[in-house]
């Protein structure tokens, strides 16, 4: 009889054992079963993320492009409107421009009467969910001297009101670094889960600026003489930061022609001021001070203004920062030698 009572009692815990464990394999599977849903879940809400729209940018010409993307890097598109080699004066949007600027998030622009056709562009898109960046708006103008730039021979076809200020903005690093964290707030307030990310390209695009700033200050420890001769005035901004002298053949306007009389002022200052170098422009019409040049034996520099990139600056894949930096090499080149 206890033989048939301990097989009863090891069958009976045999039995509660296995049907214990059943239920504890449920519970897992179920366990299971919920952990891989919440893998789903997470894999899916990345794949959400990842394929998110892009916030989608208008520049009214090139600066603006560049800061854009150095903050938005490849979370945006943008789309530039006065193309590279067309004079932002006197460019006038397309209709396609119109339309395509109708469907962005965000559209900045200069400011100083830089883009002389932008009040009708501004009233096209009055209402509309843009957010309008206005870049001159956070920057102290700087005035200029309007009877020394009208004091040439006009081709009127490129004559234009600037105002009352200065619109070369965007040639002074330390403006750029004002302009640019506009742009990561902007972004920022748009597209919040990704705040960071804009925080940290602007951060890594300041230093960048900073480093440039500190370029220049460098130049002017070492120069001998602190003037620069350039074909058009793009550099007043910067010359006034540093405390160089910026003296233009044709003032603030790119196209104007000095007249015989300001040329011999010119040849002379060169010639009293031991000057070696006069600046040409990549994007300028380089006639005029060609002219100079041989009048005063000038050798050529080049100076890049940003305004826009050439096709060769393309295909070398150039961009601010890198030209900014030929351009504190051929600042130094002029001021020390």
């Amino acid at each position: 009889m206890k033989g048939k009572k301990n097989i009863a009692i090891i069958s009976l815990i045999i039995f509660v054992s296995i049907w214990f464990w059943g239920c504890s394999s449920e519970d897992v599977g179920g366990m299971q079963e919920v952990e891989e849903e919440k893998a789903s879940q997470a894999e899916h809400q990345i794949e959400k993320t990842d394929t998110k729209e892009p916030i989608k940018v208008t520049v009214s010409f090139y600066p603006y492009y560049d800061f854009s993307k150095a903050i938005g890097g490849e979370n945006i598109t943008v789309k530039q409107m006065v193309p590279d080699g067309a004079d932002p004066h006197s460019y006038e949007p397309s209709p396609r421009d119109l339309i395509e600027l109708e469907g962005s998030d965000v559209f900045i622009f200069n400011g100083f009467d830089m883009e002389p056709w932008i009040a009708d562009v501004l009233e096209l898109i009055k209402g509309k969910d843009i957010v309008v960046v206005k870049a001159s708006e956070l920057i102290e103008g700087r005035e200029y001297d309007h009877d020394h730039d009208h004091d040439h021979s006009h081709d009127h076809n490129h004559d234009h009101d600037h105002g009352e200020f200065d619109p070369h903005i965007w040639t002074d690093p330390m403006n750029v670094i004002k302009i640019a964290e506009e742009i990561k707030e902007i972004f920022a307030q748009i597209d919040p889960d990704r705040h960071h990310e804009y925080a940290l390209n602007f951060k890594d695009f300041e230093a960048k600026l900073l480093n440039l700033n500190h370029e220049f200050e460098s130049i002017m420890e070492e120069a001998h003489t602190n003037i620069i001769l350039v074909s058009h005035s793009a550099f007043g901004y910067l010359a006034d930061r540093h405390g160089i002298k910026e003296i233009a053949v044709t003032g603030i306007t790119p196209h104007a022609e000095p007249n015989p009389g300001r040329l011999a002022e010119l040849t002379k200052l060169a010639r009293e001021n031991e000057l070696k170098y006069i600046f040409f422009e990549s994007l300028a019409n380089p006639r005029t001070a060609e002219v100079l040049a041989e009048e005063a034996g000038l050798k050529p520099l080049m100076l890049y203004n940003l305004e826009g990139l050439t096709a060769d600056q393309k295909e070398a894949e150039e961009d601010y920062i890198s030209l900014m930096e030929k351009n504190v090499e051929a600042i130094r080149k002029a001021l020390t030698e």
